[in-house]
């Protein structure tokens, strides 16, 4: 994380923040799970967003690890600097999103799918990103260093014809490329 970036709110303050926007239903706050969560888990799932739109919220600086993300829609959305860690998002459209200097290392974002979304600086260690599409995105710096991909899915749709994502050679030599 830069020394630069503001500190990021402890994780009942950031479920404060989400109760306050609405996000989150009043009351206790949720416990953090202690793995990554999982659409199949029988226990509850702590901060969890399940066939839900999300639209114009500023979520920045939040620590929300192991955060549920479902069949859902994330629109014109900053989760700028904020910890994501070990979350699960799956299934989803995001559209406008700011991960910039985000944590979403060891997350699952498999199947979602990515329009104008900024993972500028964000750090993606040991991220799953198969089965997830691109469009117009910017990894500018970002930390792939073990991140799951596809050289299928990068020849058709991370880089496609025009090229839209761009990873420098450093980082195409950090993904770990996974057969599918």
């Amino acid at each position: 994380m830069n020394s630069h970036l503001p500190h990021r709110q402890e994780y009942e303050d950031s479920c404060l923040v989400l109760q306050e926007q609405g996000l989150l239903a009043e009351g206790e706050v949720p416990p953090c799970p202690d793995q990554r969560p999982s659409h199949a888990d029988e226990e509850p799932l702590g901060v969890s967003f399940f066939r839900t739109q999300l639209d114009a919220a500023e979520l920045e600086d939040l620590t929300l690890p192991r955060t549920f993300f479902g069949n859902s829609q994330l629109k014109t959305i900053s989760f700028q600097n904020s910890d994501l860690s070990e979350s699960t998002l799956t299934e989803c459209d995001l559209n406008t999103v700011d991960f910039s200097d985000a944590d979403l290392s060891d997350s699952v974002l498999c199947g979602s799918r990515f329009k104008k979304v900024t993972f500028a600086r964000s750090d993606l260690r040991g991220a799953d990103l198969r089965d997830a599409e691109f469009e117009n995105c910017d990894f500018a710096d970002a930390n792939l260093q073990g991140t799951k991909l596809t050289a299928e899915q990068c020849r058709k749709r991370l880089f496609g014809k025009k090229r839209q994502v761009r990873l420098t050679a450093e980082q195409l030599e950090q993904v770990d490329w996974q057969e599918a």
